[in-house]
């Protein structure tokens, strides 16, 4: 009985270490969409380099930034600027939007915040 208890508790304690150590957390993608259509795509990766793009429309632009796992419109010529004082966007379920130029950023993936902590 005693070795049934000790190879169950080494087992058990494998699996921990090597979903501690092994499992890679799941990356966040943050969709550009336009008119209800996916323009560009981003995975959020913290580690990666930041990326500047700016969309046009109807004589208008947004500009957004990309930067150490985290998106943001940081300037557009729309009349409230809302979308530009949204800010940064990090957590799988946030979003922003710029009404006027039809642009909608949105955040998908796993993260480790759930929706009652945040």
């Amino acid at each position: 009985m005693l070795v049934i208890f000790v190879l169950l508790l080494a087992v058990g304690t494998f699996l921990w270490l090597a979903q501690t150590f092994v499992a890679s957390p799941e990356m966040l993608r943050a969709d550009v969409i336009q008119n209800r259509k996916v323009i560009k795509s981003f995975m959020l990766d913290a580690k990666a380099a930041p990326e500047e793009l700016t969309i046009k429309y109807n004589g208008g632009y947004n500009t957004i930034y990309v930067e150490g796992g985290r998106i943001a419109i940081i300037d557009a010529d729309c009349p409230d600027r809302d979308c530009v004082r949204r800010g940064w966007l990090k957590h799988a379920g946030e979003s922003t939007i710029c009404l006027p130029h039809r642009l909608e950023i949105r955040i998908s993936g796993r993260s480790d915040v759930d929706g009652v902590s945040y």
